[in-house]
């Protein structure tokens, strides 16, 4: 690859095409994920003599499946220079859009859910999607405002009729945990591109009387509430998942029960054991140290995804990039959450290490992004430094100048 600094020191040539690699920590974090995670969806369905009949080896072949479409999809998205996003954020949300309508009236449901567009082989959840597609035409529309964003006009009416749009999809399934996604991704977005704090208070107090109207209203999402108050109350209906989630998580203690053992997992009273409930196995059979080995990994994926952010080289990457790393955070911090019962079940996965492929797919593309953010930062520093060279050698070239 030409650059410039190949008509400088052939030492800084070579760093230069060095240092375009990945960035080592986001790329380790991920992959240990990704590994733990196929660990974990096997010895969550390893026994197929257990109540939820269940066959491990098919499940981890779908998984790893899963797994390599989304290391290929990584890669690819690293490959695309972030910019190019700039003329695909349109097409992506009338895309997501045209899915999201086809879920509302062709969708598959499961679980008092229609999430899903099925195709010969394969499930598409299109609102896994429309997160990633939010973040990058929130990070192209206050990137292209840039001061106009202290507006309380500029600032809400579009992103807000865009925000409202993909909600109102998403609670015809009805997934109320994306909804709430992406109302937080727009508000804390619009905060770091400098919109008025006092706004996004005034919204933020109007949203939360409307999700309290949205729960009141809604006999299931009412029923969630209350059973998440008194889950012991309920474990036989709809605190049934909490309760064995917090068992699971209880008799695990420090180091856990072992890989493939665990009286929750192996008798199937954990539902959802290799999916939204990941965590709560890997407590029962790697104990408190194994989730705090991922609790590590996600916080080292954070911290590099937040510093791409910081290093970027303009508003559209350094928006991109915290977009995607709030995504990626907010929707591990409410899959733990849930696990533990500190807030009502979401139906989200934990990135990287849940069973599922859209989720799998979306969250591996993500860091692809970000990976392409962190290379362009890289050769940006390189060059800078071979220019600051270049002029110094230029200097020392000339001839110093003689007194009189």
């Amino acid at each position: 690859m030409s650059t410039a600094a190949e008509s400088y020191s052939p030492d800084l040539s070579h760093e230069l095409r060095r240092i375009e690699s990945w960035d080592t920590g986001l790329v380790m974090a991920t992959v240990m994920l990704l590994g733990i995670g196929s660990v974990m969806v096997y010895s969550a369905t390893i026994n197929p003599d257990t109540l939820n009949h269940s066959n491990g080896e098919l499940t981890l072949r779908k998984h790893l499946l899963h797994v390599g479409i989304g290391i290929g999809a990584m890669v690819g998205a690293m490959a695309i220079p972030y910019r190019a996003w700039k003329r695909l954020v349109y097409p992506a949300l009338l895309l997501v859009t045209f899915l999201l309508l086809l879920v509302t009236f062709f969708g598959t449901t499961a679980g008092n859910a229609r999430r899903w567009l099925s195709f010969p082989g394969f499930n598409v959840q299109p609102a896994e999607m429309a997160k990633l597609a939010f973040v990058i035409f929130l990070a192209y529309s206050l990137d292209k405002k840039g001061e106009r964003i202290r507006s309380f006009a500029v600032a809400f009416i579009p992103h807000l009729s865009v925000c409202g749009l993909l909600i109102m999809l998403c609670l015809t399934q009805p997934d109320f945990g994306t909804s709430l996604i992406l109302v937080m991704l727009m508000f804390a977005m619009l905060f770091v591109a400098g919109t008025r704090l006092s706004y996004i208070s005034l919204f933020v107090c109007v949203g939360g009387f409307l999700v309290f109207q949205a729960i009141a209203s809604n006999s299931m999402r009412l029923g969630r509430v209350m059973m998440w108050l008194d889950p012991w109350g309920h474990r036989s209906d709809g605190g049934y998942q909490m309760v064995n989630s917090l068992i699971a998580i209880g008799s695990g203690g420090l180091t856990g029960q072992s890989l493939g053992f665990g009286g929750q997992t192996l008798t199937g009273y954990l539902p959802e054991g290799h999916t939204d409930f990941i965590l709560a196995v890997l407590a029962e059979q790697l104990g408190f140290m194994g989730v705090l080995v991922v609790i590590t990994l996600f916080g080292l994926l954070l911290s590099r995804g937040i510093s791409t952010a910081v290093n970027a080289r303009d508003d559209f990457g350094r928006f991109l990039a915290f977009g995607i790393t709030l995504l990626l955070g907010l929707q591990a911090v409410i899959n733990m959450l849930v696990a533990v019962a500190l807030i009502p079940t979401k139906g989200l996965t934990l990135p990287f290490v849940s069973y599922g492929g859209s989720s799998m797919l979306v969250s591996c593309f993500a860091v692809g992004i970000l990976l392409s953010i962190s290379r362009d930062t890289r050769k940006g520093w390189v060059e800078q430094l071979a220019g600051v060279q270049g002029q110094d050698e230029a200097s020392s070239d000339k001839e110093p100048e003689v007194s009189a």
